[in-house]
């Protein structure tokens, strides 16, 4: 990523609410609390479009896959893809008073019978990268994740242990990381596969963020980059007017028309998914993921203008 790119990146996010406290706590109460009053529902809208996703790779594969959740926090992705859980469940139970006394200590033992207690589909492993110790240290103690990488791919190489973990991942996720993470990032973890064994890689893209640069690194590791077509996905609401009026300046900016979306006051994304060539010919993305399967609360559906 160049310093003009760079720049572009940091002045887009100047805009947004800064939530670099939540994600550096010892457990993810203040994260829910904070997000759930601005609505916070990503990774329960993408959940069932990466679902298909990894149903046609394990159908592929014919075996079990593994995730790398790019910016995983807490793992919130993997409790809802793993275990069918909801953003709503989650944040209630960390709002909930009996819970509000306990150490993180005893949180983290009380969530890890929590999680146990749950169904759980053995046909996905995740492993979490995230630059925040604490919230990768939590996701790994409740067994959210099977392994997590404490790096920050944007000023940092993948070291020996990181590299070898990477390179036995399936598909690569990325629900809000794009944008606090640019091409360099993609650009290090695609060097820890050998030519031809790369992975699929599905990114959701604010609106405010041009994706292109990104698809061309990608491009550049022998896979092919589609967009979804007409439908935008839900993240989070505005924090306040200030918040609504940058963006929709940014967005029209980028020749975007926002009216039915973000002017209704929420964040939309985009959905990105890079996949060698010979699989796009296989199967397109319309194909994979079935709009339809997608939940109403976050998916809409539309002109992308």
């Amino acid at each position: 990523m160049n310093a003009e790119e760079n720049t572009c990146f940091s002045s887009i996010n100047a805009i947004k609410a800064d939530f670099n406290d939540i994600y550096r706590a010892a457990d993810p109460r203040d994260y829910f609390k904070v997000l759930g009053e601005l609505d916070y529902i990503i990774p329960e809208i993408a959940a069932p479009v990466l679902l298909q996703v990894v149903e046609r790779l394990i159908r592929s594969k014919g075996r079990p896959v593994t995730i790398l959740d790019v910016g995983c926090s807490y793992g919130n992705l993997a409790a809802v893809m793993r275990y069918g859980l909801t953003v709503g469940q989650l944040r209630d139970r960390y709002a909930a008073a009996p819970l509000q006394a306990l150490g993180s200590h005893h949180l983290a033992s009380y969530d890890a019978h929590y999680f146990a207690g749950w169904p759980r589909r053995e046909d996905m492993q995740f492993i979490g990268l995230d630059c925040s110790a604490e919230a990768i240290a939590y996701a790994l103690k409740v067994g959210l994740i099977d392994e997590g990488l404490v790096i920050d791919l944007e000023t940092n190489a993948l070291n020996g242990r990181a590299r070898s973990v990477v390179s036995n991942v399936d598909l690569i996720v990325s629900t809000g990381a794009v944008g606090y993470i640019s091409e360099k990032t993609f650009a290090e973890l695609l060097k820890a596969f050998p030519p031809g064994h790369e992975p699929w890689i599905a990114s959701f893209v604010l609106r405010m963020f041009d994706y292109k640069n990104i698809a061309e690194t990608i491009g550049q590791h022998g896979l092919e980059t589609e967009r979804l077509d007409e439908v935008t996905f839900v993240q989070r609401r505005f924090r306040d007017d200030a918040e609504l009026e940058d963006t929709l300046r940014l967005i029209q900016a980028r020749g975007i028309d926002p009216a039915g979306k973000e002017t209704e006051g929420v964040y939309h994304a985009e959905l990105f998914v890079s996949r060698p060539p010979v699989d796009i010919g296989k199967a397109s993305l319309r194909d994979i993921v079935r709009p339809a399967a997608v939940s109403s609360r976050g998916a809409v559906l539309g002109s992308r203008n």
